[in-house]
């Protein structure tokens, strides 16, 4: 594909996705040689330290429906990543028609997860999607008193393994591939 309709296919994709972004992929975002905490941090994004190395935790508080308010200042791990999706888009291996159905169908995964840990009784708080999933799945059910939790859970788990088996083929990238 052409760089300038690539560029224009991918600037697209993310905007109707934001996984990598939203906590759907990640829950954090290593901050690397040469970044200054402090100044990511007064953008606005949360900066955490934790033995001794930084990281930016997620869902990003710079993504405001699906695009980045510091785009021009984002971290460097943010400039280089490309799911792939794009790689494939890029490589002529996909569409960017079929790129789209792809994140259309796993945006549509994310909300039923999301959907499914409400029914649990968690709200949305601010966590990364699979901290918020295993909180629900770390919390005793009785059975006796909310028989419906059973199935709801059993749902959510099915649901989730899907979800992560999907985003580890189809948009992260595989070990050691940068």
């Amino acid at each position: 594909m052409q760089n300038s309709s690539f560029t224009e296919a991918a600037s697209r994709l993310c905007a109707a996705c934001g996984m990598c972004c939203d906590g759907t992929m990640f829950q954090i975002v290593r901050m690397q040689p040469g970044e200054v905490p402090a100044e990511l941090g007064r953008l606005g994004l949360k900066i955490r330290c934790r033995d001794g190395e930084y990281h930016m935790e997620q869902p990003c508080s710079a993504l405001v429906e699906k695009r980045c308010t510091v785009y021009d200042r984002r971290p460097v791990r943010c400039r280089l990543f490309n799911c792939q999706q794009l790689h494939r888009l890029e490589n002529g291996e996909t569409t960017a028609p079929d790129a789209m159905t792809m994140i259309v169908e796993t945006r549509a995964m994310v909300e039923q997860v999301k959907h499914l840990i409400g029914q649990c009784g968690l709200r949305e708080d601010g966590q990364a999607l699979v901290e918020r999933y295993e909180r629900v799945m770390s919390t005793p059910v009785n059975a006796a008193l909310e028989p419906e939790l059973l199935s709801v859970r059993e749902e959510l788990d099915e649901t989730m393994r899907k979800l992560k088996l999907r985003l580890n083929r189809e948009f992260r990238l595989p070990p050691n591939s940068h």
